[in-house]
């Protein structure tokens, strides 16, 4: 009979836990700063962007009806009280540790977008005449960073659901967004991004810390989700990205049909984006199994 090895010393445990969502965190930035760089400081990048902006007022009328409800509930005291709620939460499950990150969350991501917003510039490419910078979705990231954290403090039955409900809330805020022409797809993958690195910084900073995985939060990550999600993910991906290539090659959009079929094809691209950076995020705990109950 064989005796299972020792447990690994904390400090070796907590840099295996550090190395995936530190790595997640950084391709978030990736991301985001690789959004910035080729939809807005790029020729190319504007015409694409501007396209599918134009072409979303295809069905506006119409869609404005379903899609505005979803953006009147994003405000500040809409923040406010998610912060409020989330920190409640952490604490009634004595998850002292949750609670503030929960708030860090929500108030870091959101903040981060306001700073980014006035600090990136949008140049004169000679392409559009909206200069003024709009990356990232103010909207969008109370929404992706709300549903981030719902999921930062869900127990881990719970996990599941919230994740599939928080992409499609946070992926039906963005589309809102472009529906009302308020924002470009670009502005809406960056929110994301954002949303996601601080997700992944606070997950960075627990694991090091964290001895053995709190309670509910053994065993695989929900199955079902996953699958769901990465389903999603690669159908609406796959359609997104064939669109955008295929409105690269074609470039300047000159005609109706073309700005339609850019906007139809950011639709999907955004869908992709939430359904990837949730997946990413469920996928990430837990990072080993407790080696004794932890609390």
């Amino acid at each position: 009979m064989t005796t299972a090895p020792p447990p690994a010393p904390l400090a070796e445990r907590g840099r295996r836990g550090l190395t995936a969502p530190l790595t997640a965190a950084l391709v978030s930035a990736a991301v985001l700063l690789g959004t910035w760089w080729f939809f807005v400081t790029t020729r190319l990048g504007q015409l694409i962007d501007d396209a599918a902006l134009t072409g979303a007022d295809f069905g506006r009328i119409t869609l404005s009806q379903v899609m505005q409800p979803i953006l009147d509930v994003v405000s500040v005291p809409f923040v406010a009280g998610a912060v409020l709620a989330a920190v409640v939460i952490a604490v009634v499950q004595r998850r002292w540790s949750i609670a503030g990150a929960a708030a860090l969350l929500l108030v870091g991501a959101n903040v981060t977008t306001q700073v980014l917003k006035v600090s990136l510039d949008r140049p004169d490419l000679g392409v559009t005449l909206a200069l003024s910078n709009s990356l990232p979705s103010g909207h969008t990231t109370v929404a992706a960073s709300v549903a981030a954290t719902a999921l930062l403090i869900a127990p881990h039955r719970w996990r599941g659901p919230v994740a599939i409900g928080g992409a499609a809330y946070a992926a039906a805020t963005g589309l809102a967004t472009m529906v009302g022409g308020w924002h470009r797809p670009s502005d809406v993958v960056a929110a994301f991004a954002v949303a996601a690195f601080w997700y992944f910084i606070i997950e960075a900073a627990r694991s090091v810390r964290r001895r053995s995985l709190p309670r509910g939060y053994r065993g695989a990550p929900p199955a079902n989700a996953l699958t769901l999600l990465s389903a999603v993910a690669a159908a609406t991906g796959l359609v997104g990205v064939g669109i955008g290539v295929f409105t690269a090659l074609n470039v300047p959009v000159e005609t109706r049909g073309g700005e339609v079929l850019a906007y139809v094809g950011s639709c999907f691209s955004v869908i992709a984006a939430s359904s990837v950076a949730t997946l990413a995020m469920l996928a990430m705990r837990p990072h080993h199994r407790a080696e004794s109950a932890g609390s």
